[in-house]
């Protein structure tokens, strides 16, 4: 099995000069990569699984050119000719009718549901199967890998043929993001662990990393029942972690917080130990050192993407304001804070998010995030600024009991509300341009940050703002344990401390935090403290 990483960088590269049509340049790092495995048949499958038709074109014509036993290499070029034409080539109507690489190509081109009946007369050895199945993920056509899949359980594939399956699907698994319908890929991880023996030893890793994948399709697909019940077969001592943590969401994003907070004081206890600290600590270090690490966040650009904003939804009588860190940027400093991770602003009233969202997808210059389209129900979209990269996010305020109330719609799956006193928008000068800010901008921000004026990095806003909706409340539980553990993983021991202190004045709640995490996490802190001098002193 290749390391994607390592294929990942010399791949896009070669599919942008591709795209760029710079032969000479691509010329020569073919000619250097050819000694690097370039003709490797795990590089084409690399290809595939990046997504890359046209280089996975390339390297099916120079292996088929170049290698004195080019193998699969005519198969797939005449798939991806065909799905590069959007019709079937001759060299594709060559191929056998029996191979399952050659169902599925057709399958794409038709985009019309598994025809199941032409499948059964399909034949082939096991690498064509796992082929059509991987062909089938490539294009998240998880509907055919489905029914390859249940073709597979009629035919009794042997064991190998699952294994291979299993590890192919783990590599693909991190490039899948987000999909329209996870569901059938959710299936399909559940009944691949149904063909693994329960007896095996060997093979309780891969069950347990097929529930915990399962698990997360179902709830990116709505489904938190399903998820809870995948999460949980999630056995494999490497899995604890993330098992705790999928669990957690699910139960958080079904509404049963009470749960989730079992689940997460849970997560505490097992990162709470030498050796979990000690391997955060490598991460950090790495971190440190990688050169490729994502960029901080820049105010340069950041203005870039807030100009862009406003003058896109400037035309459709929308007035968005500033909100958040960008409005206290505004008003103490006149500009973005270097500190700040994402710009804010805000928009009056639900029903204007429709127009907002239409004008944003027009402009072709923002990404946004669609499934937090929810009408009265909407009080968060992210967004993000395709130029610069930079992340914005557009709360929606509701008017509710005499109050302007936007919130947190948290990936994790828990609203969190806060409540400003009502306000009127007013025009200023900022970067340049005409922005909206509230009537009243030091009322609006005393109510967000209290004393403002004062700078304050280590401020967790969600946990220490006054216009904090329900403090102490089950939502506020769970973003404290959740603020625990960023701070845990960072090695942050300002912003825990602030946590325990926090977490101990409002433990009488329902869900407060116990004694035992509270220990827990002050010996963390403890720890992270006392190797602070330490370090310093080797830097010196």
């Amino acid at each position: 099995m290749y390391v994607l990483s390592h294929e990942a960088e010399r791949l896009q590269l070669i599919d942008r000069l591709l795209q760029q049509k710079d032969h000479a340049f691509l010329e020569r790092v073919t000619v250097d990569e050819v000694g690097r495995g370039l003709l490797d048949a795990q590089t084409l499958q690399a290809a595939r699984a990046l997504r890359l038709p046209a280089t996975a074109i390339y390297l099916a014509t120079l292996g088929i050119e170049n290698l004195p036993a080019p193998g699969d290499r005519p198969v797939w070029l005449a798939a991806y000719q065909s799905l590069g034409r959007g019709q079937a080539s001759e060299a594709l109507a060559r191929l056998p009718e029996r191979l399952p690489l050659k169902w599925v190509v057709r399958q794409l081109l038709a985009a019309t549901a598994p025809d199941t009946a032409t499948l059964r007369k399909c034949k082939g050895q096991a690498g064509d199967w796992l082929a059509a199945a991987e062909l089938a993920v490539d294009h998240a056509r998880f509907d055919l890998l489905e029914a390859l899949i249940a073709d597979g359980e009629r035919r009794k594939q042997p064991l190998i043929d699952w294994l291979n399956l299993t590890k192919s699907l783990f590599v693909r698994h991190q490039l899948l993001g987000r999909q329209a319908d996870p569901e059938p890929l959710g299936r399909c991880y559940e009944r691949i662990r149904a063909m693994l023996p329960t007896h095996s030893l060997p093979l309780v890793n891969s069950r347990s990393r097929l529930a915990l994948y399962a698990s997360q399709c179902y709830l990116q697909a709505g489904k938190p029942a399903a998820a809870i019940a995948m999460a949980d077969q999630a056995k494999a001592p490497q899995d604890t972690l993330l098992r705790l943590i999928d669990l957690a969401k699910a139960h958080c994003h079904a509404g049963q917080l009470q749960q989730a907070l079992v689940w997460l004081d849970q997560l505490i206890a097992q990162v709470a130990v030498p050796e979990k600290l000690a391997e955060f600590k490598a991460e950090r270090e790495t971190r440190e050192l990688d050169a490729e690490a994502p960029p901080k966040f820049d105010p340069i650009e950041a203005s870039q993407a807030l100009v862009a904003l406003q003058q896109t939804l400037e035309p459709v009588g929308q007035k968005a304001f500033l909100v958040s860190g960008t409005l206290l940027g505004y008003a103490r400093e006149g500009q973005l804070l270097a500190h700040d991770k994402d710009v804010d602003v805000g928009i009056i009233g639900w029903e204007d998010q429709f127009t907002v969202i239409h004008a944003l997808l027009q402009s072709g210059a923002f990404a946004v995030d669609t499934r937090r389209i929810g009408g009265a129900q909407t009080y968060h979209i992210p967004i993000k600024h395709l130029a610069t990269g930079v992340s914005i996010d557009i709360f929606i305020y509701h008017r509710e009991n005499g109050k302007l109330v936007t919130g947190v719609q948290s990936y994790f799956g828990y609203l969190q509300k806060f409540a400003f006193t009502p306000f009127e928008l007013k025009s200023v000068q900022f970067l340049g341009i005409p922005f909206h800010v509230p009537d009243d901008v030091e009322r609006n921000l005393a109510e967000n940050f209290g004393d403002w004026r004062v700078p304050d990095p280590g401020y967790i806003s969600h946990l220490e703002s006054p216009s904090t909706v329900d403090v102490g409340g089950e939502v506020y539980q769970v973003v404290g344990r959740l603020r625990a553990l960023e701070a845990i993983k960072a090695g942050q021991v300002d912003k825990l401390t602030r946590v325990i202190d926090l977490m101990r004045a409002h433990r009488s709640h329902p869900g407060g935090m116990g004694e035992d995490t509270l220990q827990r996490l002050g010996w963390v802190r403890d720890t992270l403290a006392a190797e602070i001098p330490h370090e310093v002193a080797e830097a010196c």
